[in-house]
């Protein structure tokens, strides 16, 4: 039983450990053709870093949302981060303010994503550039309603 070299193409008997006419050796890829990852140890750290500017976005995106969203709709219009600030102590108000920092950073760095994959000439293959295209839109609406608050809060 015999079968034919995947580098040159000849006959090769069955119990051979190299081919015959070119010399590869079965088993063992040559170097030329080992997959290599794509960003050698750094290939999930800008994944790692977006994921993490989301979730220390978060308490800023909440905190201005419920007074947004839920305390305009139950109570009427309010005075923005007010209450946050004149009873947090200063750790929470800076958290919070860096929050807001990050909170920027994610509307910046989740467009940039968006607009990539709109114009990329290939699929990714995970769900990352689907997910931060979602957060953009989420976090860009949300934006657009925080610029927009006095005008639209004063119908509730």
């Amino acid at each position: 039983m015999s079968f034919k070299c995947g580098a040159c193409g000849s006959s090769v008997p069955a119990n051979a450990p190299d081919c015959p006419s070119c010399g590869f050796h079965f088993g063992v890829l040559p170097a030329s053709t080992t997959p290599q990852p794509p960003e050698g140890a750094l290939a999930g750290t800008p994944h790692f870093f977006a994921y993490a500017l989301l979730i220390l976005a978060a308490p800023a995106f909440l905190e201005s949302a419920f007074e947004m969203y839920g305390l305009t709709l139950a109570r009427g219009q309010q005075m923005l981060f007010f209450s946050i600030i004149h009873t947090a102590g200063a750790l929470v108000t800076t958290l919070l303010f860096l929050s807001w920092i990050w909170f920027i950073g994610l509307v910046l760095y989740s467009g940039g994503v968006a607009v990539l994959r709109v114009f990329s000439a290939h699929r990714c293959k995970d769900n990352f550039g689907g997910i931060f295209t979602v957060v953009f839109a989420i976090t860009l609406t949300h934006t657009i309603l925080l610029t927009t608050y006095d005008y639209w809060a004063r119908l509730f």
